[in-house]
């Protein structure tokens, strides 16, 4: 029987997107770096305008309370310009790419595997700028933040959401670097053992996991039900170990670590290789490709082969978390696992919103355990610090409360609202 975890939503007539080689888009036109909504950093920018720069180049540093990240280039080009905010201060920058393929010259690792402690190790994950998701944002800071204390290490081999396979795409056209970096995660870690979890509906991808781990005691395989939001950290930690957050952004409380793929591949590339991340594999439409980090999604939905005549929407991220684009010229982010095109006649028109009936549905099928209904109700009424109260901070704005909402009510977005005038140490 399949692991599965409390609350979620079952969306069977969505399969999967079919998996397809990822493509490699490495030259586009520009790229942006743009920390403009990143919440208390400051980005200190390396190189100045007019700058040439090289692929996998320092540009910069992302200082948060005193600790700076360093921030790459993930083209060979020149700096255009510095984006400011309407504070005037530096928060990002416009590079060109010129095509010269300039390449800064990598050193992976070059100590023995006994020398290589969880301390220098938690250092160079640091040093390649290795993000992950959830509120600790860097995976150096999850490491640091497990303590020593990680009873239980899961791979998160799920995916995100229905139509979206840019993680299945990199599991299994590079699964080697990722149980090789799950295996260095184990090592920052101090555990014995990893976890992977991945849906039972996998296929190839599970077969092929489970052949390569079977004789190796590190790893073990498991199953859990297709359900959304399965990839959230704390429905992993529901569904393999039954440890049920009522704070989704305090998971180190159940003595539980999670990464996913993405990141375990990022940290063999970095350790081994000396790559920083500066690229990512996005699902565009149907096709996975392989971006820089900071690619136009207006770029990269042309080379995915899409008309924009033909599109009525694009949504950066999938069907249930995205979010409609503004502007198809927003750049690519470490988090920006899909890009989804809407084509004209696809879709039905929302019909007007009513009045709350309370229901209970948003309740029933909240993975994080709160009251969505009343949080939206509080937000409307500017009632922050009742929202404080009531766990807005656990929100992972998966989206399942609109799914199921009868009256329409723009759940997500009113929760969304009032997490953003959380005071900072609420949402850390």
């Amino acid at each position: 029987m399949a692991l599965t975890f409390t609350g979620g939503i079952d969306l069977p007539k969505f399969a999967f997107s079919e998996l397809k080689r990822i493509k490699k888009y490495d030259d586009p036109p520009y790229t942006v770096t743009d920390f403009s909504q990143e919440r208390d950093m400051e980005f200190i920018p390396s190189v100045s305008e007019g700058d040439a720069v090289a692929r996998y180049m320092q540009t910069g540093e992302l200082v948060y309370k005193g600790d700076a990240v360093p921030v790459y280039s993930g083209v060979s080009g020149v700096v255009r310009e510095y984006l400011r905010d309407r504070n005037g201060a530096v928060c990002g920058m416009v590079t060109d790419t010129d095509g010269a393929g300039r390449q800064t010259e990598l050193h992976g690792y070059s100590g023995t595997l006994e020398e290589l402690t969880p301390e220098i190790l938690t250092d160079l994950i640091k040093r390649a700028g290795i993000t992950c998701r959830g509120a600790k944002r860097f995976a150096y800071k999850k490491i640091i933040d497990a303590n020593n204390n990680t009873e239980r290490f899961f791979l998160n081999c799920c995916e995100s959401e229905p139509g979206v396979s840019s993680r299945k795409a990199l599991l299994y056209e590079d699964t080697e670097a990722v149980l090789n970096g799950a295996k260095l995660l184990m090592r920052a870690l101090d555990v014995r053992r990893c976890e992977i979890v991945i849906e039972k509906n996998s296929g190839e991808i599970l077969q092929k996991l489970k052949s390569l781990t079977r004789r190796d005691p590190l790893f073990d395989v498991r199953r859990v039900k297709p359900k959304y939001p399965q990839d959230e950290e704390f429905s992993v930690i529901c569904a393999v170990s039954g440890v049920r957050l009522s704070d989704a952004a305090k998971p180190e409380r159940s003595k539980c670590t999670v990464f996913d793929a993405e990141t375990a591949s990022a940290v063999f590339r970095a350790v081994a290789f000396g790559i920083p991340q500066c690229e990512r594999v996005v699902t565009v439409d149907t096709e996975n490709v392989l971006c820089p980090i900071g690619t136009p999604i207006s770029d990269l939905v042309t080379f995915a082969g899409i008309t924009f005549d033909s599109a009525r929407h694009i949504i950066a991220g999938g069907i249930m978390r995205g979010r409609a684009l503004k502007s198809s010229d927003e750049p690519v982010s470490s988090e920006t696992d899909a890009v989804t095109v809407v084509y004209h006649g696809d879709g039905r028109r929302i019909p007007e919103m009513t009045e709350c009936t309370r229901c209970g549905k948003c309740v029933s099928v909240c993975p994080s355990r709160i009251m969505p209904y009343y949080l939206a109700e509080l937000s409307r009424k500017k009632k922050y610090s009742l929202c404080k109260q009531y766990g807005a901070a656990a929100c992972t704005e998966c989206g399942c409360c609109d799914y199921v909402c009868p009256s329409y009510i723009p759940v997500k977005k009113l929760i969304s609202a009032a997490k953003q005038k959380l005071p900072e140490d609420v949402s850390e």
